[in-house]
Order: structure tokens, then C-alpha cells, then sequence
């Protein structure tokens, strides 16, 4: 801990980038910290609810929000006459990223000056909610609102999704008309990204459900929560939706047998979970998704195979800084070797985009950011004491994991609602251990 004093004012940086500090101790939050933490809750649901957030309008409420949530934090720090931040070993390669997005812009090396400033914003809001989560979710008290609200909201959201798509007729909320044909489901103009979207919140009522923390009641309920939020991603028809969502319970097996051996029955009750899954589905209606599965090999000569070997071609044309964050939709029509009479405004693979936007020195940042999260969440499962707490963390690296897997074939961190989740959840994986809650 660093402390530097100076009348009347105190400032006080808390940091845990070494092992030498990760038992540092922090002194509880007072009630000020209530607000920010309902409002980072509050922009998080709100992105899903207004369609992904891929709208101006949308877009704008979701930045403006991030920067009125940093603003209340400065205030608070103001008015208390000390400023304490919460450091996240996270905000390392976010700033070495922020540094290469900077430089495209100012070297005017990108491809689509306008382009790269309106996506750098957006990734300026992702950076924002990245500081106030980690200001904001430090104590139990706080982890275990954070991750009761999303586990509630999921189950709604994917319960809202399955009775529209029984009785659909083809409009968002039964009334809105998607501007594109496409697949809808729930709020999301793309069922991939409503899949997107579950992946991140499904863990948490599982996992929660596991934790001794709860009565039966209420474990039994949350289970059945995972379960419908479950059903809906395989539902939806999303291919590689389903596709995470097992390699989800997967991972979840593995960290519950290898890092949490006292949690043992975690890892015997996923093929239970499983089972009543699949009976579920097939209550519901399990025809849409074999349906979907049955079509797999359908646009494999000009689709998600082919955009990815014209990605790497575009790569080589600019290797170190890449064509300009946000500019793909603009340079790819030079570089696309099939036909198509669709629109392809991104590489439908968010890693390789990064690396034809970036180049070398973004793609090496989120390689960065992608080991540091996993090194450090594997760190604090193996130090917590707290089954909330490890619960929580936990839930929040499944979801990571959920939405990385099924980044290989989808543009899920492209969604503005999707990507401030995804960041979020990363910050409470590889949040900085604390001895005491509220």
C-alpha cells in the first residue's frame, strides 16, 4: 500500500499488482458506494433491454452513463476529502491497449479516421466501466447483490425470450421491427448475441445454486433459473451459442475438480444439471435446435472460413498497428474473395479482428489482458476463503470463458451491451482478494 498525506486532504492508492500485496486489507465501504454500484447495475441491464445497445440512441445513453457513474465516484472522492482507488491488475494491458488505439489515431495511421474515433469511444466507455466496477465491487455485501441481480435478470430475460419465440410474430417485443432481416431472439436483433449475452449470466444462478451459502429453497430455485436460461441459448438456434455454453460446463467441471476439491459436488451434480436440462428442452421443444445443428455444414465455402482467411490476408498488408480500430467494415470489400450480396461488417471472429484492426501491438495487449485474467482468477480461487466470494469469481471467469469460446465465431465483443458485461465480469474474476466484507 502506498500512502501519501497531505493536510487537510488524503490520498491513498491501494494496489495488488504483486504477490507481496495481495493480503492487503481494505476498510469497508460506506453507503456512498450504494449508488455507484446500482448504477453500474443499472447501464449493465439497460444494454440488453435496448436491443444490445447498437443503436445511436443506445449507444449514447451507454457512454453517457459510464462517464455520469466516473464523475459521482470523483465527487464522492471530493466531498470525502480522500481519494482511495481500488487498482485491478487488469488496467495494465487496457492502458497498453488504449496506448496502440491512441497512436492509429494521432499517427493517423488508420485506414478510417471517423471510424476508429466513434469505436475508440466506445472502448473509452468499456474503460470507464472497467475502473467503476472495480471501485464499486470489493466487499461480499456488494458481490453478492451484483451477482443475485444478474442471475434475476437472466432468468427474466431468457424466460421473456422463450414465450416470444413461442408466440412470435417476428417483431422485437411483439412490436418493434428489426431494420435487417435476421434471426431475433429475446431483445437482440441476432440470436447469436442473445446467446452471447446468457452465457455470461447463466453461471451465475449455477454456480450460486452449488454454494452453501443459500437454503435448499432458494438453491433449488436458482437451479431451475440456470436451467431456463440454459434452454434458451439452445433454443435460440445459436450454434456457436450452444457451442459455449458446453464448453462452460466443461471448464466449470474442471475448476470444481482441480482448484475447489472441498466443492466436490459441484462437479458431480453438471451431468445432473445436465440431464434436466435436456428434459427440459425436450418439454419445451428440442426440434429448433437439432434443426439448426442439422444445417451445420450449409455456407461453409462462403462464410465465417472464408472472412477468416481473408482476415489473415489483410494482416499481412498491415502487420504492426494493423488498418485502424473500427475500420474493417470499410477495408474488407477489397479483400473479400467470395460473393455475397450481404453487407459484412465484421470478421465474425472477434480475435481476428482485433489483429487486422491493431495489428502486432493491439492483438499482443488482449493477449495480455486474456492471460493476466486467467493467472489472476486462478490465483484468488485458490487463495479465497469465502464461498460467496469464490462463488462469485468463479461464475464470473465461466462467463469470460463462455463468451471467449464463442468469440471464435461471432462478434459478440462487438456489442456494445454484450462487451461492457464481458469487461465487467473480467474485473470480478480477477478482482484483488479482501479478507473482510460489509
Amino acid at each position: 500500500m502506498i500512502s501519501l498525506r497531505t493536510a487537510p486532504q488524503t490520498v491513498t492508492l491501494e494496489a495488488e499488482f504483486s504477490r507481496e500485496a495481495r493480503h492487503t486489507e481494505f476498510e469497508s465501504p460506506d453507503l456512498s458506494d450504494a449508488p455507484l454500484l446500482w448504477g453500474l447495475i443499472a447501464l449493465l441491464l439497460f444494454g440488453p433491454l435496448a436491443f444490445g445497445a447498437v443503436e445511436p440512441w443506445s449507444i449514447s445513453i451507454l457512454q453517457a452513463g459510464a462517464v455520469l457513474l466516473f464523475l459521482y465516484w470523483c465527487l464522492r472522492q471530493y466531498f470525502a476529502r480522500e481519494i482511495t482507488v481500488q487498482a485491478n491488475i487488469l488496467f495494465l494491458p487496457v492502458t497498453a491497449f488504449a496506448v496502440v488505439v491512441v497512436a492509429q489515431i494521432v499517427l493517423r495511421t488508420t485506414a478510417y479516421q471517423y471510424g476508429s474515433v466513434v469505436e475508440a469511444m466506445n472502448y473509452f466507455c468499456y474503460a470507464i466501466l472497467i475502473f467503476v466496477a472495480a471501485q464499486s465491487l470489493r466487499s461480499e455485501r456488494q458481490l453478492m447483490f451484483f451477482a443475485t441481480a444478474l442471475a434475476t435478470f437472466g432468468f427474466l430475460m431468457a424466460l421473456f425470450a422463450i414465450i416470444q419465440s413461442l408466440t412470435s410474430n417476428g417483431l422485437i417485443y411483439w412490436v418493434r421491427q428489426p431494420r435487417f432481416t435476421s434471426p431475433i431472439y429475446g431483445s437482440y436483433v441476432n440470436r447469436n448475441h442473445y446467446a452471447g449475452l446468457m452465457e455470461m449470466l447463466m453461471p451465475f444462478a449455477l454456480v450460486l445454486s452449488f454454494s452453501r451459502h443459500f437454503n435448499h429453497a432458494l438453491r433449488l430455485v436458482l437451479g431451475f433459473s440456470a436451467i431456463v436460461m440454459s434452454a434458451s441459448i439452445l433454443l435460440s438456434g445459436s450454434r456457436g451459442g450452444a457451442t459455449a455454453f458446453l464448453a462452460e460446463l466443461v471448464f466449470l467441471a474442471l475448476i470444481s475438480f482441480v482448484i475447489k476439491k472441498r466443492s466436490g459436488g459441484m462437479f458431480w451434480s453438471i451431468p445432473l444439471f445436465f440431464f434436466l436440462l435436456v428434459a427440459f428442452l425436450f418439454w419445451i421443444d428440442i426440434g429448433s435446435f437439432l434443426h439448426r445443428w442439422a444445417t451445420i455444414t450449409e455456407g461453409m465455402e462462403a462464410g465465417r472460413p472464408a472472412i477468416a482467411r481473408d482476415c489473415l490476408r489483410m494482416f499481412w498488408n498491415h502487420p504492426f498497428l494493423g488498418w485502424g480500430l473500427g475500420s474493417f467494415p470499410t477495408i474488407y470489400p477489397q479483400f473479400r474473395s467470395f460473393y455475397t450480396d450481404y453487407f459484412i461488417n465484421q470478421a465474425h471472429n472477434d480475435f481476428l479482428q482485433v489483429l487486422v484492426e491493431t495489428g502486432i501491438a493491439g492483438a499482443a495487449a488482449m493477449l495480455w489482458f486474456v492471460v493476466v485474467l486467467y493467472k489472476a482468477s486462478f490465483r484468488r480461487l485458490r487463495e479465497s476463503r469465502s464461498d460467496i466470494r469464490q462463488a462469485v469469481r468463479l461464475a464470473a471467469l465461466t462467463g469470460c470463458t463462455g463468451i471467449l469460446v464463442h468469440s471464435l465465431v461471432d462478434f459478440n465483443l462487438h456489442i456494445p451491451a454484450n462487451a461492457a458485461m464481458f469487461y465487467v465480469l473480467c474485473v470480478v474474476a480477477a478482482s484483488p482478494r479482501r479478507a473482510h466484507g460489509i
